[in-house]
């Protein structure tokens, strides 16, 4: 028998599928019927269904949001969509969720019926498989230790180690400083206890028993910790294992290989692994991942551009200035177009685990490379789902800030070129449009913005010139009116500043 809950804000919908139905000739059990997202998710908490029924669009808590909460929650139950025309955009965003089953209203009951039996073969095929997963728990307690396990996974998520299984761990292990690495080996839909008794027996007849310390299984990744001696013969194992593998199933194979670190650092290595899993599935990667490789691009980029900063902004503004400055940092390390295309690609990638195309493509109307910085602010304001400001008011404040970063080193910069020259805008309305939205005069906040660039810029490299930076953000390059600006905020000249830049970092030596 199965669980079904019903949430519809529409009365007769709702009633008309819980009454008219007859539920019980389908082995189905109707627990009860909501007409809100924030109801049914009270609902499913104490009735536990298998498989709910939703309208898409409903008040209170919407049926994406109900989505949410409930697979963060209950992973396990099954979501059938309610959605009219003209709906795509909440259908689409239900397919994100994980959502594969969807019926137009209104609808009948033969439809219901036959999209329900296939979301219950799906259950049936998970129940299979969380049963084959107990029969193998089961076998693999009766081949390792238990404790080996709990140990493994403790290391994992960085919980404390103590007690004799632990003492006696280390007695076979060696000490806390011994270095491993972390092996890890995932697919989409998880592996049953055939496949993962091949990638042990494979793994250890390849390398060694003895060099194969602990594995385990979590969700759909396996995981063993390989000895530092054992790690030149990783790759060849790899490669025979995904051949093997390939027998026997046809899904595809991701493997990653952590950095060597102590048993102190099993926790970071997990999380190297979770991101290059996470690379990989973006880039619809199958074969065999190095976090040596991943960490190299990596660190080409994070020096370039803060990541924290940009996660945590829901600010337009601060998003281009912290974009802008990582293109003004590519210009002064001399980055080839291409080199940036690139390093455009993996900021993506490691803020969001997703692959785009950011790429430039030659216009009359946007000169290189900022074009590409449009579309790496435009990628991240979609994927972070940025508010900012509706309607055209707030589409043309964007255009104001875009534009004012792309020509900060523009000497002759302010109200009348850009309005004139760039934006083609009525000077009053620019001026009340900007005071209105970022509660400063136009002048103000471009002089602030350029001296923290300045600020930036010389916390990245304190060598650089005073004229340098000065003619980099707008200014002239004798540095006489940026030097008072400069003095006016920070409190500080310049060379002053740059000195306590040279300090923070141990470096001697004027720029």
């Amino acid at each position: 028998m199965y669980r079904l809950l019903i949430i519809d804000d529409e009365e007769i919908e709702r009633e008309g599928m819980a009454k008219y139905i007859s539920w019980e000739q389908f082995d189905i059990e109707l627990v009860g019927t909501a007409w809100n997202g924030a109801e049914g998710f009270e609902k499913i908490q104490s009735e536990k269904p298998d498989i709910v029924l939703t309208d898409i669009k409903m008040p209170v808590m919407d049926g994406i949001e109900l989505i949410r909460r409930t697979k963060s929650t209950f992973p396990g139950v099954e979501f059938v969509v309610l959605s009219g025309y003209g709906e795509y955009e909440f259908t689409s965003q239900a397919m994100e969720e994980g959502v594969r089953y969807y019926l137009l209203k209104p609808c009948a009951e033969e439809q219901i019926t036959v999209v329900l039996d296939k979301v219950k073969k799906e259950i049936n095929i998970k129940r299979e498989r969380e049963q084959r997963e107990k029969e193998y728990r089961r076998t693999v307690n009766r081949l390792l230790p238990r404790a080996k396990e709990q140990i493994f996974r403790d290391m994992l998520f960085e919980k404390e180690q103590s007690g004799k299984d632990y003492e006696m761990f280390l007695k076979e292990f060696g000490t806390e400083d011994t270095k491993a690495a972390i092996l890890a080996f995932w697919t989409e839909s998880g592996f049953d206890y055939l496949e993962y008794f091949i990638l042990g027996n494979v793994l250890t007849e390849l390398v060694g028993t003895s060099h194969v310390h602990l594995f385990t299984y979590i969700q759909n990744e396996v995981l063993f910790l390989i000895d530092e001696e054992a790690l030149p013969e990783v790759e060849s194992a790899v490669e025979r294992i995904r051949l093997e593998f390939g027998r026997i199933s046809v899904q595809p194979i991701l493997a990653v290989l952590s950095e060597q670190g102590s048993l102190k650092e099993v926790s970071h290595l997990y999380k190297q692994v979770q991101e290059l899993i996470k690379v990989g599935i973006a880039e619809h990667q199958t074969g065999f991942l190095y976090y040596e490789l991943f960490r190299k691009m990596h660190d080409s980029s994070s020096f370039l551009v803060d990541y924290g900063k940009i996660r945590e902004t829901q600010d337009y503004g601060e998003l281009l200035f912290e974009i802008y400055l990582g293109f003004m940092k590519m210009d002064l390390e001399h980055y080839t177009l291409q080199k940036k295309e690139e390093v455009c690609n993996w900021i993506v990638k490691v803020l969001y685990g997703t692959s785009l195309n950011i790429t430039y493509e030659s216009t009359e109307d946007k000169p290189q490379p900022w074009q590409l910085l449009e579309q790496l602010v435009n990628a991240i304001v979609r994927l972070k789902a940025m508010d900012i400001g509706r309607g055209k008011e707030g589409e043309r404040l964007k255009s104001v800030l875009l534009a004012a970063f792309l020509h900060i080193r523009n000497q002759e910069l302010g109200i009348q070129f850009l309005a004139k020259e760039v934006l083609y805008m009525n000077e009053d309305y620019f001026g009340r449009l900007f005071v209105k939205n970022r509660k400063v005069k136009f002048s103000t906040y471009l002089m602030e913005q350029r001296i923290m660039l300045a600020q930036r810029l010389w916390q990245y490299d304190p060598e650089l010139k005073v004229s340098q930076v000065a003619e980099l953000i707008g200014y002239s390059p004798d540095g006489q009116y940026f030097s008072k600006v400069f003095r006016k905020i920070t409190e500080l000249s310049p060379t002053e500043y740059k000195e306590a830049m040279k300090n923070r970092r141990g470096i001697t030596g004027k720029g």
